[in-house]
């Protein structure tokens, strides 16, 4: 039995400074993952609200698979994107910290995401 189930992926093509400006890339396209995604702890959102940006962050949550995902810049640019239509908030999140947990026994990675505002959704 296992506590994944089938998330969305939405990846973004690579961006580019143009003119001292950054241009977010285009829209990739979408993947299927098998996944385990929760809401974030605490913890996490004490770690995100650091962040010298200064960006609010609604809601987050934890990604549980064993699938490469790209995550986002330093200043939160073309990271992938998990659609989650459940929890305490739906919508799209950003992916913007990997930790990889490749112990042997059941090899996964951990990312953490935030929700986007509706501007910044495709």
């Amino acid at each position: 039995m296992s506590f994944r189930k089938s998330h969305v992926i939405r990846t973004r093509l690579p961006g580019r400074r143009e003119r001292g400006h950054w241009i977010e890339g285009e829209p990739g396209p979408a993947k299927t993952i098998q996944a385990s995604v929760q809401p974030a702890k605490t913890g996490d959102y004490d770690l995100l609200q650091a962040n010298p940006e200064g960006r609010r962050v609604r809601a987050a949550v934890r990604i549980y698979t064993s699938e490469v995902l790209d995550v986002a810049g330093q200043d939160w640019t073309n990271g992938d994107r998990l659609v989650w239509g459940a929890g305490p908030v739906a919508g799209e999140y950003l992916l913007v910290g990997v930790a990889p947990w490749q112990s042997g026994v059941i090899p996964h990675y951990r990312y953490l995401a935030v929700l986007l505002a509706a501007s910044e959704q495709q």
